[in-house]
């Protein structure tokens, strides 16, 4: 497999999950977890290393985070929104040498190691500073990003995620990369946790 060792992919895991009532991303699910899910694509793909970023339940995951191997940044800031654990994982990136960030969140069982090395070849194509995800209607998660986006990444504040600071910077050339909706989907509440589930066991 190639390996794009200038790239580090951090898993953002440090929200609360109010509308779930508990930790989401710990639930029962499909066999495993959210979070395990998400770890094992990210440690899966191309990027030289994958770290989760923590925050609410930092002690609750620390199991699952030993045993996919990976590092922990923790976010001390996460109840004032997503942009920090956003910022939490680019400087982390940044301290470690890495030039490429890859942003995925815990919540989007359907994202796999395969559309995470889609964003990395298509940043590898040359002429981009980001790229993110996209279906028919959408924009979202996962997203690539190199250095000159590390200083607009620390502009974001509260729930803005890094679309956001894309938004407000259109002079940063993107390139996005088709994915099925279902990549895209979200967990937020037991409904979805269980009909996303439902989904996935019957092969959808």
């Amino acid at each position: 497999m190639q390996v794009f060792p200038r790239a580090c992919v951090c898993v953002l895991a440090a929200g609360e999950s109010k509308r779930m009532g508990s930790c989401k991303l710990l639930a029962p699910f499909a066999g495993s977890t959210l979070l395990e899910r998400a770890l094992k694509a990210a440690v899966g793909c191309a990027a030289e290393e994958a770290v989760a970023v923590t925050g609410a339940y930092r002690d609750d995951m620390a199991d699952a985070i030993a045993r996919a191997d990976v590092r922990e940044a923790y976010n001390p800031s996460w109840r004032s929104g997503q942009s920090t654990s956003v910022r939490t994982a680019a400087r982390f990136t940044a301290a470690h040498g890495y030039d490429l960030l890859l942003v995925m969140v815990a919540d989007q069982p359907y994202v796999e190691a395969e559309h995470l090395d889609a964003l990395l070849r298509a940043y590898a194509a040359g002429g981009v500073h980001a790229c993110v995800t996209q279906d028919a209607l959408r924009r979202g998660n996962p997203c690539l990003f190199d250095r000159a986006c590390f200083p607009l990444i620390e502009e974001l504040d509260g729930d803005e995620g890094a679309r956001s600071m894309l938004r407000a910077h259109p002079e940063i050339a993107v390139r996005a990369v088709p994915a099925d909706a279902r990549v895209l989907d979200d967990v937020d509440t037991p409904d979805e946790l269980a009909r996303i589930e439902e989904a996935i066991l019957d092969g959808r």
